[in-house]
């Protein structure tokens, strides 16, 4: 079985800048991995090229067993996304409209796993509200969901917790382990 990601001597040059320099890892499923590192240290470049948004300048990346370049379309069926800094919900809709959209995009039921997804993270007193008018942790826990929602083999989160309270924080780790285990 394939790992969940293994890069080797993965560089990203732009331009003159180096953000990304030879770097090496490999994660096995079921495993859960966590990149630190001050602003510019190549942490959301090395995510991008994951998911095949950005092309290496060197080095191989295989994400879920596949070349995130040539086979993007394979790969955003078995992962799924969080950036911090961009949505993929539909600001003017309400919340639940956004959950059924990616659901048909991804060919799924919105049903049931929509409904867990609700009570687990405790979303249902604002499914009708447009996502522009959430606060921000309820549209992370969204976001979280709607990466979710066809229960994809890997779970890629770029600042997940942005602007979360600890208590947030911390309910949002439960709900990732509870995930990860079941």
């Amino acid at each position: 079985m394939n790992a969940a990601i293994e890069i080797d001597t993965l560089t990203k040059n732009f331009g003159a800048v180096r953000a990304l320099d030879g770097l090496n890892l490999r994660v096995e499923r079921g495993e859960v991995h966590g990149f630190l590192g001050p602003n510019g240290a190549g942490k959301s470049t090395t995510i991008k090229m994951l998911t095949g948004i950005l092309v290496p300048t060197a080095g191989t990346v295989r994400t879920c067993g596949l070349d995130p370049l040539r086979q993007r379309r394979e790969l955003a069926r078995r992962i799924g996304v969080v950036f911090g800094q961009r949505s993929q919900l539909w600001w003017d809709l309400p919340l639940h409209e956004s959950f059924s959209i990616l659901a048909a995009i991804h060919h799924v039921e919105s049903g049931a796993r929509t409904s867990e997804l609700v009570e687990q993270l405790d979303m249902a007193d604002y499914l009708d509200t447009p996502v522009r008018q959430l606060s921000l942790g309820q549209r992370m826990r969204a976001e979280i969901a709607a990466a979710l929602l066809h229960s994809p083999q890997l779970l890629i989160l770029d600042e997940p917790t942005i602007g979360l309270d600890v208590l947030s924080k911390q309910r949002l780790r439960e709900f990732l382990r509870h995930e990860r285990d079941r």
